[in-house]
């Protein structure tokens, strides 16, 4: 998959901007605030029809304009497509074509193989399980476009237990009864939510571990695997088999929900778990180890787009500027699984010419003050700021 083109129009920082992109490595350079990272995300609004970073909307347009747009040429296994997206503030309405048409299922949202690598990933085993489940639903909601309605469904639901619960206005007895309604619900859409969540862990798992054992030589293994109230072997299982001993944990509860006001049993208390030889990567792995850990599973996410027969779009925001020399040469190894790189970095490093030699295709933009200028070739050097 890449993009050949993308117009942005009273985008983030953008009032106006036409780009011709090719396949290969496209290096997105300038300072920081200068709309490095909106471009990136762009190109994931693009892609998706959504931000990446769970934005809302209004938040996109350029100020004191009353819409953004964004319109792009997707080449997607051997087809071209193109897409629009675009909203509206005064009618609230948000839009997604493709092809000229109007696509409100977003058909192009679970086919597009995108992974993002942002500087924050780097920090997802020191952070606390919230964010690992954010990451989570992120990544998986980009493979399969139902998990994403899943997962509003179940926390709309959450949250309107978790009220009731946390208030208690309601007598015991009506209580019991909403309790019962809502968690018929949350039964439905958290069966959903752990087998998918399951699924894919797995399938990065084994691919992060292979990773990892080459990246130190087969010194150190890692294992990544979903922590939940329902043994691992169980979210393997049929959805039946998983929604009846869902059904079984959460009625075990019922009393203990009641008395600590809020939900206790589902996937929104489950969390990532990342070891390395047998040990908890957070507790005992160092720094380095933790962030050579997550590039293990950015690779592998990679590797399961490749698996699927096209090649991803790989897009980097500023990740090279966090990472010491080692962990830079194990992130170049993932860029020749991807069909197109976006990278932005800052500023010209030498560390980056081992890139440039592995790329016969490649484009140079600088961004300044939400305008993007390609950078020409000068004989054999390229220009930069």
């Amino acid at each position: 998959m890449y993009i050949s083109s993308i117009f942005l129009k009273n985008y983030r920082n953008y009032k106006k901007q036409d780009l011709q992109l090719s396949p290969g490595i496209n290096i997105i350079q300038g300072a920081n605030g200068q709309g490095k990272s909106n471009f990136l995300e762009s190109v994931y609004n693009l892609c998706f029809g959504r931000p990446f970073r769970g934005f809302k909307e209004i938040d996109l347009v350029y100020r004191g304009t009353p819409y953004y747009y964004l319109q792009g040429t997707i080449y997607l296994q051997q087809r071209c497509y193109k897409v629009e997206v675009g909203y509206e503030i005064e009618k609230k309405r948000k839009i997604f074509k493709i092809n000229g048409r109007k696509d409100r299922s977003n058909s192009l949202a679970g086919r597009c193989p995108v992974v993002f690598f942002v500087p924050e990933d780097l920090e997802l085993i020191r952070r606390g399980p919230e964010e690992r489940r954010r990451f989570l639903d992120r990544e998986i909601s980009q493979i399969a476009p139902l998990y994403g309605e899943y997962l509003s469904r179940y926390n709309r639901v959450i949250y309107q237990k978790n009220r009731a619960l946390k208030e208690k206005k309601l007598s015991r007895e009506s209580l019991k009864n909403l309790i019962k309604a809502w968690n018929a619900q949350i039964i439905h859409f958290g069966s959903r939510i752990l087998q998918k969540r399951a699924y894919y862990i797995s399938a990065w798992s084994e691919l992060a571990s292979r990773n990892f054992g080459l990246l130190f030589e087969n010194e150190q293994q890692l294992k990544i695997s979903y922590k939940s109230f329902l043994q691992k072997d169980l979210l393997t299982g049929d959805l039946s088999e998983i929604e009846l001993l869902f059904s079984i944990e959460i009625a075990a509860k019922e009393e203990e929900e009641y008395i600590r006001g809020f939900s206790i049993v589902g996937p929104h208390r489950d969390d990532l778990a990342f070891l390395i030889n047998g040990c908890d990567a957070k507790r005992f792995a160092s720094h380095g180890q933790q962030r050579s850990a997550v590039i293990a599973l950015k690779a592998a996410q990679i590797q399961y787009y490749h698996q699927q027969e096209e090649k991803p779009l790989f897009i980097l925001d500023d990740i090279f500027s966090e990472l010491d020399e080692k962990r830079r040469e194990q992130c170049f190894e993932l860029l020749a699984k991807a069909e197109q790189i976006f990278l932005s970095i800052t500023k010209k490093e030498k560390y980056l010419d081992p890139i440039f030699k592995k790329f016969s295709c490649f484009s140079f933009f600088h961004v300044q003050n939400g305008s993007i200028t390609e950078i020409k070739e000068n004989g054999n050097d390229r220009l930069f700021y």
